[in-house]
């Protein structure tokens, strides 16, 4: 017994040493993560993955058998100079923005190119949105996303353009 004693000590030193040195880390979580999103990727084009990814931004919805992207926020309507009227149920967002300066621009810009029914709503996270087209008939503002879509005043960046539903 004496014999294996000297033993122990080196092998319990070496076991706990192996213990400690199999710690997972964030370098070898992220690693990993990197390597299944790439797997999952594989094959699909840098076009193609950005098409996904705006697919999952904003919800989609069957409408006379066609997929529409239609989002449901509650908003009002940012008073403006001249005034505008409220916003109506359904809502072509073109952009959307954390300042009002950015937002204001590109609702400017929307005015130059000969829309005249843009204003600027703004939701409960103070997020503005950039409103091209409203009105209480989700017919017209399908109409509407897919003429805009079809040929945009502007380069739209995703998740734009959506119909934004007021309930």
């Amino acid at each position: 017994m004496k014999k294996y004693i000297k033993y122990l000590l080196p092998v319990a030193v070496i076991a706990l040493l192996s213990a400690t040195s199999c710690k997972t880390t964030e370098a070898n979580y992220r690693k990993a993560y990197e390597a299944a999103v790439e797997k999952q990727n594989e094959g699909y084009t840098s076009g193609e993955i950005a098409a996904m990814a705006r697919e999952e931004a904003i919800p989609r919805t069957v409408y006379k058998g066609d997929s529409i992207p239609l989002k449901g926020e509650y908003v009002n309507t940012v008073k403006s100079d001249p005034p505008v009227s409220a916003a109506k149920r359904y809502n072509v967002v073109v952009a959307t923005f954390k300042q009002k300066f950015n937002a204001q621009s590109v609702a400017k810009r929307l005015t130059e190119a000969g829309y005249t029914d843009v204003r600027l709503l703004i939701d409960r996270h103070q997020q503005y949105y950039v409103n091209a087209f409203s009105s209480d008939s989700l017919d017209e503002a399908v109409a509407f996303l897919r003429r805009i879509t079809a040929n945009p005043p502007m380069p739209l960046r995703s998740p734009c353009p959506y119909i934004l539903r007021k309930p």
